[in-house]
């Protein structure tokens, strides 16, 4: 009896122990909760694979995450693993809001990323994030207007001149609109190669040659009203594809499944294909990222889990829920059960196609780590402005880039 007493004496003991030094890791992501299983799934696998570290998961909705992480920060009271996108690991950064994470993260690990999603987030040569899940854009097409123009829908345009020929062909046949770009200047330019600013940030670089032309291939498709005149953006030009106003889309690939649950009849007859290339060769790509706070309390065992979210295997699992595409080499081309759904499926064939792509993906928010945080707004709204107004009509191509620039100069050098 007495040895039984200290036997069992000995593992309560060892189980106080064990419950003592279990660290517990706080994860917070975006607008998650739909994944839950998913989440879930990730979360125990680690903990049976690491029984000394209990994750405990917090989804927020995206409109609050921000406020909510800058109360907890004031707090003290942080996460340690955080999820988001690459323009706020930026700002976070800028502000020594997150900690560099190079000394948790074992240097054969970098190379599992995409390594232009793993150079988003290095500021003056120091990691602040992982990257996780990627939504790259492809271009969303109408197979029923190609045909009623007489084009071949199983040869849809390559690049943007031939979208601007397919569009004349398509506003002379059927009287729609061709496409709707999501004009976003920042994001244009750099389609094109265009820099926008100098390596150090101090010189503004968007008035070139190729800019210029750029600017006035989209002032000819307006004139000609190729597009829609009110350039309402993406909400309206989402509306307007779903309402079988307009041929083709590039958009994000999440537009598929926009489109199958709030346009069926339109979903039948669309199709997608590659994203048009630019002379810059770079294709859109926004990334969601994991991030580790500065004040968090478990920075070591955080990236051990970030690591293990946003891995091969994790992060293929997570693209058969969710139309998304991996920050990881290992991705969805060679997947069998990609290559055999994507015959039937146009969610799961725009993230093969989106895949394959991204060779040319960036993140082309990156940009904002050359700019100064607090002027990177204001930065992108005065290019825009120009940009937006030149296309109207209200400035030649030549004037709007020239008037942009000087006002970007006099942003660079202003005390914020």
């Amino acid at each position: 009896m007495k040895k039984f007493f200290v036997v069992l004496s000995c593992l309560i003991i060892g189980s106080l122990v064990l419950s003592a030094e279990r660290v517990t890791v706080e994860f917070w992501t975006l607008s998650l909760s739909t994944f839950s299983d998913y989440v879930n799934s990730v979360i125990d696998t680690f903990e049976a694979a690491n029984p000394d570290i209990k994750i405990n998961w917090v989804d927020i909705p995206y409109n609050a995450f921000q406020q909510k992480l800058i109360a907890s920060i004031a707090s003290g009271n942080v996460p340690d693993l955080v999820n988001m996108n690459t323009p706020w690991v930026i700002d976070f950064a800028a502000q020594n809001a997150l900690s560099p994470i190079d000394e948790f993260v074992p240097v054969a690990d970098k190379y599992v990323y995409l390594p232009n999603y793993w150079e988003a987030t290095v500021i003056d040569g120091k990691s602040f994030a992982i990257p996780w899940y990627i939504s790259p854009r492809i271009l969303l097409y109408n197979r029923q207007i190609f045909e009623e123009a007489g084009l071949d829908p199983n040869v849809p345009p390559k690049t943007w001149d031939e979208i601007i020929e397919y569009s004349r062909i398509i506003k002379e046949k059927t009287g729609l609109y061709g496409y709707q770009p999501n004009i976003v200047a920042h994001l244009d330019l750099q389609e094109e190669g265009v820099p926008l600013i100098s390596a150090d940030g101090k010189k503004p670089i968007v008035n070139t040659p190729e800019a210029i032309a750029r600017l006035k291939q989209h002032q000819l498709a307006f004139k000609e009203a190729l597009m829609p005149q009110d350039l309402g953006g993406y909400q309206a030009a989402k509306q307007k594809f779903a309402g079988g106003k307009i041929a083709m889309f590039p958009v994000g690939i999440t537009m598929v499944k926009h489109v199958q649950i709030n346009s069926p009849s339109i979903f039948e007859v669309s199709d997608v294909t590659s994203y048009p290339l630019g002379k810059g060769k770079r294709i859109p790509a926004s990334a969601m990222n994991v991030a580790v706070p500065s004040k968090a309390k478990n920075k070591a065992e955080a990236v051990k889990f970030g690591l293990w979210l946003t891995s091969p295997y994790w992060q293929v699992e997570f693209a058969k829920i969710a139309t998304i595409v991996p920050s990881t080499k290992i991705s969805l081309d060679e997947d069998p059960w990609f290559l055999e759904r994507a015959k039937r499926d146009l969610n799961v064939k725009a993230q093969l196609l989106a895949s394959k792509s991204m060779i040319y993906g960036f993140d082309l928010d990156a940009i904002g780590k050359i700019i100064e945080p607090s002027k990177y707004s204001e930065f992108r709204r005065i290019l825009n402005d120009y940009w937006i107004a030149a296309i109207k009509g209200d400035y030649t191509a030549e004037e709007a880039l020239y008037l942009a620039e000087e006002e970007l100069k006099e942003v660079l050098s202003s005390e914020f």
